[in-house]
């Protein structure tokens, strides 16, 4: 199943890596990017592992106690709709 990053996602994600990076350790931004690429593996082989979002037909996975990754099925395509800070008030 392919795996498509909206520009909103791919911004997040950089953000969080500078962040980790410049306040943490490259190790932390290292970690941070392993999970989320094993969440994206686990997604494509199964679409509906995490639990449904408040909105829309989205589901919300947590990366890390800190974050979350958004995302949706649209004809066999998965589409990362963005990355989100679990403090943060958002509609997901």
């Amino acid at each position: 199943m392919d795996v498509v990053w909206s520009e909103e996602s791919i911004h997040s994600y950089f953000r969080i890596i500078d962040y980790l990076t410049s306040n943490w350790s490259s190790k932390s931004a290292h970690d941070f990017d392993a999970h989320l690429n094993q969440l994206v593996e686990r997604i494509q082989n199964f679409e509906e592992i995490c639990p449904k979002s408040k909105i829309f037909n989205y589901y919300k996975c947590l990366i890390d106690k800190h974050n979350s990754l958004v995302y949706h099925n649209l004809n066999q395509t998965i589409f990362i709709v963005t990355i989100v800070d679990n403090r943060s008030h958002h509609p997901y």
